[in-house]
């Protein structure tokens, strides 16, 4: 059966990485690091933010899973649902530890989590996607927690809809310009 990316068989976990990356790249957009790793957390200019978040859409109704390698065994992989954090955030400094990282002031992020379940243990790993806006007065006090997308497609879609219809997403992504972007798989909790 095809999938609405024209994908006929289910992807890994990991590939949803691969599949946004590959999206932005389509769009002209360009990352950090360039290299393919599913395994990498790419970075992206916040210009390319509402790209980035139909990116993130289109790899949210994909079935990604396939069983996968975990623990020194095959575990299976399920839809554990979807979570999105809208906040305003007092920044933070540079890690001195790690080459990439860099100081963060006082923004507003959109975090989104596609939540994997693996095997029966209920260990948890996600599709993180977050978009940071610069700071501004009506942001301040603009927060949402939302939950949703457990089922099909369509239930996966209509919770994309409401987060997008939630002020907490449409006032920063309407009249503010984001400054970056970035997503990978990482685990959850």
């Amino acid at each position: 059966m095809e999938t609405a990316s024209g994908y006929v068989e289910s992807v890994r976990l990991h590939d949803t990485v691969l599949r946004m990356r590959e999206l932005m790249l389509n769009g002209g957009v360009a990352l950090v690091p360039q290299d393919e790793d599913a395994h990498e957390l790419y970075e992206g200019d916040g210009r390319a933010a509402h790209l980035a978040w139909q990116a993130f859409r289109a790899v949210a109704i994909e079935p990604a899973y396939a069983p996968i390698e975990a623990w020194g065994e095959t575990v299976p992989v399920r839809n554990a649902g979807f979570m999105f954090e809208g906040v305003f955030s007092a920044g933070w400094p540079k890690n001195p530890h790690s080459a990439r990282s860099h100081a963060m002031p006082e923004h507003y992020e959109l975090m989104f989590t596609r939540q994997f379940e693996l095997g029966d243990a209920g260990d948890m790993l996600g599709l993180h996607f977050t978009i940071f806006v610069p700071a501004a007065d009506e942001l301040r006090d603009l927060q949402a927690t939302m939950f949703g997308g457990e089922g099909a497609a369509a239930e996966i879609n209509t919770w994309l809809d409401d987060v997008e219809a939630d002020p907490a997403f449409r006032i920063p992504m309407t009249r503010h310009s984001a400054e970056r972007f970035a997503f990978g798989v990482d685990h959850v909790g």
